[in-house]
């Protein structure tokens, strides 16, 4: 990875290193099977585990079954992209600190938000690989997916967005934080898992959560989800798809939430990142 970006006005040196990051992570990703597999394969086998063994379809009317498939590929899709946000991303970084590649670094004029912007880039199109291939496996089952409007895939691309920013800081900063940097996946799985269960497999099944769920519109990966039901799921009643209460989250002050996620996320990546990995060390 070439970063010797001396010459160029920061901006430029901004871009330079952002896609040299993102490139190098990129090539990382796609060599690497094991990634792969718990990005890709698992969210799908967990789908598939879930619509077949865990819910039954079979005596739903067909609408509502291919509705409810729909709504369970868009939940496993987030899994899919959690996975790649928070332990696939926080691999890169102990990967790279376990083989002194930041002593390196920090010798060198690399910009610290080069460093997280390049590699969240590469995860984020990594995580709408993982959304898709999700999505393609729910299809083959008969999921019906529908777009609102033409704004439908751009919103569920923001929502994605904000969700990846928001975990990815979380994922610097277990790094950052963890004394032994090689625990930090593990914790970021166990964030993942608890993540999805504890709103309800990312709120797309509120009912199985005890008491009042509406905080299922209110955290980051629920509130993605469902604002991607929203747009790409034809759900008629979202009573009888499971989806309900609370209603879809529809409102600009669930869009300006999740505005917020991103922009937190943004903020406390790029300080974690120039402050722990860098240590304050910025040529």
């Amino acid at each position: 990875m070439s970063i010797e970006t001396r010459g160029l006005p920061p901006v430029g040196r901004l871009t330079e290193q952002t896609t040299a990051f993102a490139v190098r992570t990129l090539q990382t990703l796609r060599r690497n099977g094991a990634v792969l597999f718990w990005a890709v394969a698992f969210p799908a086998g967990f789908y598939l585990l879930s619509v077949y063994l865990f819910i039954d379809t079979s005596g739903m009317p067909e609408g509502v079954a291919s509705v409810v498939k729909a709504t369970n590929a868009v939940s496993y899709g987030t899994f899919a992209a959690l996975t790649v946000f928070l332990n696939t991303f926080s691999q890169s970084l102990v990967a790279d600190v376990e083989d002194g590649r930041y002593a390196q670094f920090r010798a060198l004029p690399v910009v610290p938000a080069a460093d997280f912007l390049g590699r969240f880039a590469a995860a984020y199109l990594f995580a709408v690989a993982a959304v898709l291939a999700v999505l393609g496996v729910g299809a083959a089952t008969g999921a019906e997916y529908a777009l609102r409007s033409a704004l439908s895939v751009p919103i569920a691309l923001l929502g994605l967005l904000a969700l990846g920013l928001f975990a990815a800081s979380v994922a610097v900063v277990l790094v950052a934080a963890v004394p032994d940097a090689k625990f930090a996946s593990i914790v970021a799985v166990s964030v993942v898992m608890l993540a999805f269960f504890l709103t309800g497999y990312n709120g797309v099944q509120p009912g199985m959560l005890a008491g009042a769920a509406d905080f299922v519109n209110v955290v980051p990966n629920a509130l993605a989800t469902r604002l991607a039901v929203h747009h790409v799921v034809p759900v008629g009643d979202w009573t009888r798809a499971g989806l309900a209460a609370p209603g879809a989250p529809t409102g600009t002050g669930h869009l300006a939430l999740l505005a917020g996620y991103a922009v937190a996320g943004l903020g406390l990546a790029v300080v974690a990142t120039r402050r722990s990995l860098y240590r304050g060390e910025v040529q």
